[in-house]
């Protein structure tokens, strides 16, 4: 068994995060064709992926032009997934460290009709702090900290990090997952035994056509998969390893249907 982030660490320079399209001043834009389990129903959206590569101050952990900076990814995943009763609006954004995809901050927020909720993990040296204001009965404001060894892992930032598997030389990953806070309810942020297992490389049907993917799952202790990833065979530009295909809990799962760098801030 091999640490992510010590295989991480172990990657050479030429890797998809080092690739020089990075540095464009576009983002990566992904959309999927989505479903979600509402009120006991598939519910059906398209789900968006936004990625690029910035400077963040080490004390605001905000964009930032100035000195100091840490080098990150961000990656921000956007959701209105309707009912016949209201919007549900999930926005969960990811930031890893560039040089080795360590946990920096997750920003996690809901909203709906009956309420909002927010969630919020940042690094604090070799440690990661939390806290949460929970609208849904159970919940309530909690705050604690995480001990971020070097396999702890963001579920949430997984669609992200995974990229970085060694899809060269398949090999079983454990990691200490902090649980997907993509959650209206209070979820726990302890983190949970998990290991990364290759599942093979096929081709996917997928809106976007058909394209070349490795699989990989997420296992539990008891042998379990918790969820299904497919990464693009392709690790360079314009794909760089992208997701393609996902399966999880609540019934979520994504298919790619489109993939454009863009200025999606600019009319």
């Amino acid at each position: 068994m091999l640490p992510l982030l010590a295989a991480i660490a172990a990657l050479s320079a030429g890797t998809w995060r080092a690739d020089p399209v990075w540095h464009d001043g576009l983002v990566e834009k992904c959309t999927y064709e989505a479903t979600r389990t509402i009120y006991d129903q598939e519910r059906r959206y398209v789900a968006r992926i936004y990625t690029d590569k910035e400077r963040a101050d080490p004390e605001t952990m905000v964009k930032t032009e100035g000195e100091p900076f840490v080098l990150v990814f961000k990656h921000h995943l956007s959701e209105i997934v309707p009912t016949e009763n209201y919007d549900y609006r999930f926005s969960t954004m990811s930031y890893v460290r560039e040089d080795d995809l360590a946990p920096f901050k997750l920003s996690a927020s809901t909203q709906e009709d009956c309420g909002a909720s927010y969630k919020e993990i940042w690094r604090v040296r070799e440690d990661l702090r939390w806290t949460e204001s929970v609208y849904f009965p159970g919940g309530g404001r909690r705050e604690g900290e995480v001990e971020a060894r070097k396999n702890t892992v963001l579920f949430d930032a997984l669609t992200l990090t995974l990229r970085d598997y060694p899809f060269d030389a398949p090999k079983d990953m454990k990691l200490r997952v902090i649980p997907s806070q993509k959650d209206i309810h209070r979820v726990p942020f302890e983190p949970e035994e998990r290991t990364v297992r290759y599942a093979g490389l096929s081709t996917e049907s997928l809106p976007i056509g058909e394209l070349p993917a490795h699989q990989l799952e997420l296992v539990k202790p008891d042998g379990s998969v918790e969820a299904r990833f497919w990464f693009a065979a392709d690790g360079t530009a314009p794909r760089l390893h992208v997701l393609v295909r996902y399966e999880g809990p609540q019934g979520i799962t994504y298919r790619l249907a489109s993939m454009e760098r863009t200025a999606y801030w600019h009319r």
